[in-house]
């Protein structure tokens, strides 16, 4: 496929469940694999744990502050979960995250798929943040998933088989004023997977040990309607105060389900052949991608963070006809 053809084709925009990723499909597809879950608590951690019960794995839910809702268990079991156990965890201590690692492997003696799904945020000009908000964020959003990366991968590597799946943001591809954290540490996060890809990719484990980023979509969580509360907003310049409340309303009306069956999908393995250690936005159809395999493959920048320059320069690599030694130069150039 040409670039120019490649520029024309647009994949369906989706904010609810539709048919290639229809729970139906994927019953039971995941019977016998360890789930874990961060950030189990709210709206995208608990359509998550709905959506990988359908599948059939035994799920491992963590939670920091806020327990999940006592039906969430049975609500699981009911759709087809093995088992379903709860575990306090803050991901941003790496004790915590060796301690959910070991109790998982206790219960399960295995772990087959990790989602870095807890998150914070902290809404506000950079040079009025307290800062240990900033750090804060950077801790759950990144650090934590580094954490529980570094300690499930060599069991995976053990294994030859494991999925990771990182809930980052499209703001981590942007930037977005006023939450720089937030922008900030899931950049960072999308970075982060593939690089881990990367690493595996070249020690020929690939095909059986496949990590992607995300975009969840625009979800009504808690950590959303907290960061477009009037009492958050109103610490924005008043010039921007109007745009961020209208937005919150406009952009936040995606069902978390969409979210949820897209890393079943995934974790199955559906698209680990074009997809894998990329960065994926759940509100393009992922059947429209996938048809899309042999551009996704000659083009190493769709779906990864890069930077682009003028002319067509590389930002990588020898550039062409070689590099060209200067004349030498003596610094600065004139008598002092």
């Amino acid at each position: 496929m040409s670039p120019s053809t490649t520029a024309q084709f647009v994949p369906r925009f989706r904010t609810d469940v539709y048919p290639f990723i229809a729970p139906v499909k994927f019953r039971g597809s995941l019977q016998d694999k360890v789930t874990i879950i961060t950030g189990a608590a709210g709206a995208i951690g608990q359509s998550l744990a709905e959506s990988f019960a359908v599948a059939g794995t035994k799920l491992v839910l963590t939670y920091n502050r806020t327990p999940p809702p006592a039906e969430l268990e049975a609500r699981c079991l009911r759709l087809g979960a093995a088992s379903v156990h709860f575990i306090k965890c803050n991901v941003a201590e790496l004790g915590g995250c060796q301690s959910l690692v070991d109790q998982t492997l206790s219960l399960h003696s295995r772990i087959d798929i990790l989602i870095n799904n807890a998150g914070a945020n902290a809404l506000g000009p950079l040079h009025t943040l307290e800062p240990n908000k900033f750090v804060d964020a950077l801790a759950v959003n990144l650090t934590g998933p580094y954490f529980l990366m570094s300690l499930v991968i060599p069991h995976f590597r053990q294994q030859s088989s494991g999925c990771i799946l990182n809930i980052a943001s499209r703001a981590g591809t942007v930037p977005i004023p006023y939450s720089t954290p937030y922008s900030t540490s899931k950049a960072a996060l999308i970075s982060l997977t593939s690089c881990a890809q990367k690493e595996i990719d070249i020690d020929g484990l690939g095909d059986k040990i496949h990590f992607y980023s995300l975009h969840p979509g625009g979800i009504k969580s808690a950590m959303t309607k907290e960061k477009y509360s009037e009492e958050s907003v109103a610490n924005l310049p008043e010039k921007v105060r109007k745009g961020y409340l209208e937005g919150f309303d406009e952009i936040y009306n995606d069902s978390p389900y969409l979210n949820g069956m897209i890393c079943v999908a995934l974790a199955t393995g559906l698209g680990k052949e074009v997809l894998r250690g990329r960065y994926f936005d759940v509100n393009q159809d992922l059947e429209d991608i996938l048809k899309q395999g042999e551009a996704l493959k000659d083009n190493s920048d769709l779906y990864t963070l890069h930077t682009s320059f003028l002319g067509g320069l590389k930002n990588a690599g020898i550039p062409e006809g070689g590099y060209k030694k200067e004349d030498e130069f003596e610094f600065p150039g004139f008598e002092v």
